[in-house]
């Protein structure tokens, strides 16, 4: 959510919102090469206020990847942390880290092109997901070894199978259910292999 200044009267407050939300769509379509009067035109005021308001495409595309960041995989980190199954924890988290990374990839890459894509946004998902790994070592259902250090290396794993698939395929999740095998002790009956 944005949070604007106290002083913003509520419809400079609603016009932020508009900018931000058309942003996320502008974004997504033509990531880093989205301009900045598409976005006033796709948000319905003039590019003077979104100027005012955010003074470089930079700093409006950094709300919007961390807005995208919190909808998506905070939320599943949320959704996880109230599991009680480990193992559907741990699917949960990973299912919000390679739909973030997957669902909007134009915007993820601008924001990569950026330098936005920063270890420390990494540990708001690496940590609370270790986190989860423990919770399933204590209780018998992952393996003892698995490391910190594997969470973002599972991530990569997941992601690399995207070029692989039809875009907006979900064929991933296959991918998701070979990884929980090899972190936990039972197996899962796999989905369909897409087409390569």
């Amino acid at each position: 959510m944005v949070t604007a200044p106290r002083n913003l009267r509520s419809d400079a407050v609603r016009n932020i919102e508009r900018i931000v939300a058309a942003a996320q769509r502008v974004f997504a379509r033509a990531g880093a090469d989205a301009a900045m009067d598409e976005v006033a035109a796709e948000a319905g005021v003039g590019v003077a206020t979104v100027y005012r308001r955010f003074p470089t495409k930079e700093s409006l595309l950094r709300v919007v990847l961390y807005r995208r960041f919190d909808e998506v995989v905070e939320a599943a980190l949320r959704r996880a942390e109230q599991e009680p199954d480990p193992r559907e924890a741990m699917r949960i988290a990973l299912s919000g880290a390679v739909s973030f990374l997957a669902d909007d990839a134009q915007t993820v890459a601008a924001g990569s092109s950026s330098g936005f894509m920063t270890m420390d946004l990494a540990y708001r998902f690496i940590e609370p997901v270790a986190d989860i790994a423990r919770r399933g070592q204590r209780d018998g259902v992952f393996r003892t070894d698995l490391v910190t250090e594997d969470i973002p290396r599972i991530v990569l794993m997941l992601v690399g199978t995207l070029p692989s698939l039809h875009p907006g395929s979900d064929g991933w999740h296959r991918y998701l259910d070979l990884i929980l095998d090899m972190l936990c002790a039972s197996r899962t009956e796999l989905s369909a292999a897409s087409p390569v």
